[in-house]
């Protein structure tokens, strides 16, 4: 292959690729990409020189390399989503060159590695990696671990040992390199282990580390039974190729003698394993690395193409991949652009109520957009506040009356319907409300549901079996009002349901529900000066949706005084 068309071909799937995956550039950051830009940036350049020297396992997941990236990236680009997508596309080109060139070094055609490098640049079982920034980690992991074995192919052994320390410091899957180096050593090198003792000295050391790490409870506790195994098999090799058919590759050393063919599947096991061990953690982009593996090993099987038949099977492979991988790619395009507006929705408000971030410490948020997180709230929080000691805790928690207590707090609740934010706060020497209506985050208070209280839905709330509440007494008050959502579930495996409710501690009214439908309540309200008072609700039997779930009462879509006759 000529040099020119080389360089033509590597340009027209640069172009192919950025037309199909033109979408990622409207997408948005995820809770994690926030999280990591609101630390970073105070990072100076000796925490970054320690993190990159030192043999220790940060328990934090403080991986400099990535976490470089994140704290240039945040200063030069700020919340430009384009330019963080825009460098990690880069990086996926300049792999698919080195996935290429380690083919070309085993020996394969260049056709053959062309082969390879296209199955590695449009596969979409790593979509996520090449559509979210806070995937860096593995890429760039992948971009190193890729240097550091071309560079022990050409004996530069000491340049491939500070590249596999890199790799390491951007991703903990990279421990399983050493491995991959001596399989190479054995089928392609010269045999002199010696030289493969320090990168085994370096997995070992940060391996007994991972080891000695408690994680039980944690996503990242490591699963060794059967059935976790069994797991992360399936997972991964669904996401290679068609459901299941990934574990066929297994199959292809017992019937192909290559030696090309079986390193390419062995540092695909060899690289996946970490994340086989991990049943808490699975996600396509975590193939990235392991991929480079499976696209030397196609590159294998395309270079045994001698013959029009076996040709044609190639080309006919490709034709029946490339539809079913753009299929994929529309699908996880949908729901990735859906999570990236509601993100964008929750940050950009945050963005036009800076001068409430710049004055407000205490935060409570009711309601997260699925791709933000508790610590992306946290996160953005901080970054675009003036403090990284903001706090921020979800409604439902013990720590949001504490707020609420201490006075000075916004509530930052998120209608998922409408993908609005919306702040909250009380006015000064303004008294409570007198009626709840739970219709929306913009028409009522959190801070007067005291306890008990489930995060908004909708038109309503949960209550668990004991909840309480705030209100304001007004001079009219004449009659209590409760407006209940009873749903088919609850009617369905309890038969029937009983609420009572207190004013003051004192028995106001009971009622016991036998259908599904909405029900509105109303006992006259007993005679009583203006002020504050609670409200409490009290049901009976519980209901579990699931017997591991917390138990609930009933959902309620308003409560309050008003001025109406009573029943």
């Amino acid at each position: 292959m000529h040099r020119r068309v080389g360089a033509a071909l590597f340009a027209a799937m640069v172009i192919l690729f950025l037309i199909a995956n033109r979408g990622a550039y409207q997408g948005y950051f995820h809770g994690d990409d926030l999280d990591n830009l609101s630390w970073t940036r105070h990072l100076t350049a000796t925490d970054f020189a320690q993190g990159f020297v030192s043999p220790q396992f940060f328990t934090n997941n403080f991986r400099p390399t990535g976490h470089l990236v994140y704290a240039l990236m945040g200063r030069a680009a700020g919340l430009d989503f384009r330019w963080y997508v825009a460098a990690i596309h880069l990086l996926h080109f300049a792999n698919v060159w080195l996935v290429w060139l380690l083919a070309r070094r085993l020996g394969l055609g260049p056709w053959a590695a062309a082969a390879g490098g296209l199955f590695f640049a449009f596969h979409m079982g790593v979509f996520d990696a090449l559509w979210k920034p806070m995937y860096v980690f593995d890429v760039l992991c992948a971009s190193l671990c890729l240097l550091s074995l071309l560079a022990y192919a050409r004996r530069g052994w000491v340049v491939s040992l500070v590249l596999f320390w890199l790799a390491y410091k951007a991703k903990e899957v990279a421990v399983m390199l050493p491995a991959v180096l001596a399989l190479y050593e054995y089928w392609f090198g010269e045999k002199r282990w010696k030289r493969l003792a320090p990168f085994f000295a370096v997995s070992l050391w940060f391996g007994l580390q991972v080891l000695m790490t408690p994680e039980a409870g944690t996503d990242y506790a490591l699963g060794f039974s059967p059935g976790d195994l069994w797991k992360t098999v399936t997972f991964y090799s669904s996401q290679l190729l068609l459901p299941y058919a990934g574990l066929a590759v297994v199959a292809l050393p017992l019937v192909l003698r290559d030696r090309r063919l079986h390193f390419g599947l062995a540092a695909l096991g060899l690289l996946l394993t970490p994340m086989l061990l991990l049943p808490g953690r699975l996600s396509g982009a975590y193939l990235y690395l392991p991929l480079a593996g499976a696209a030397v090993a196609l590159a294998a099987l395309a270079g045994r193409a001698k013959t029009p038949k076996t040709v044609a099977l190639v080309a006919l492979f490709f034709l029946a991949w490339i539809p079913w991988n753009y299929a994929h790619l529309r699908a996880n395009r949908r729901v990735a652009l859906t999570v990236a507006q509601e993100n964008r929705s929750y940050v950009s408000t945050l963005l036009k109520e800076k001068e409430v971030l710049w004055r407000t410490r205490d935060f409570v948020y009711d309601g997260v957009p699925q791709g933000l997180q508790s610590w992306g709230i946290r996160g953005a929080l901080r970054y675009i506040g003036p403090r990284q000691d903001i706090e921020a805790c979800p409604v439902e928690d013990p720590c949001a009356r504490k707020a609420f207590d201490g006075g000075s707090f916004a509530v930052l609740g998120w209608d998922p319907g409408r993908r609005e934010l919306s702040l909250l706060a009380p006015q000064p020497g303004a008294h409570d409300s007198a009626y709840i209506q739970i219709r929306g985050q913009r028409h009522h208070p959190p801070w007067q549901l005291e306890e008990g209280w489930r995060a908004w839905e909708y038109s309503f709330r949960w209550i668990r079996p004991y909840a309480r509440a705030r209100l304001w007494r007004p001079p009219g008050a004449r009659t209590f009002e409760l407006v209940a959502h009873i749903g088919p579930d609850q009617i369905r495996v309890l038969g029937r349901t009983t609420v009572e409710v207190y004013l003051e501690g004192r028995l106001l009214g009971r009622q016991e529900f036998t259908e599904a439908r909405i029900q509105a309540l109303r006992w006259p309200a007993p005679p009583g000066q203006p002020g504050p008072v609670r409200v409490e609700f009290r049901v009976t039997p519980e209901f579990r949706p699931a017997p591991q779930e917390t138990p609930l009462g009933i959902p309620i879509a308003a409560f309050g005084f008003t001025e109406e006759p009573g029943p």
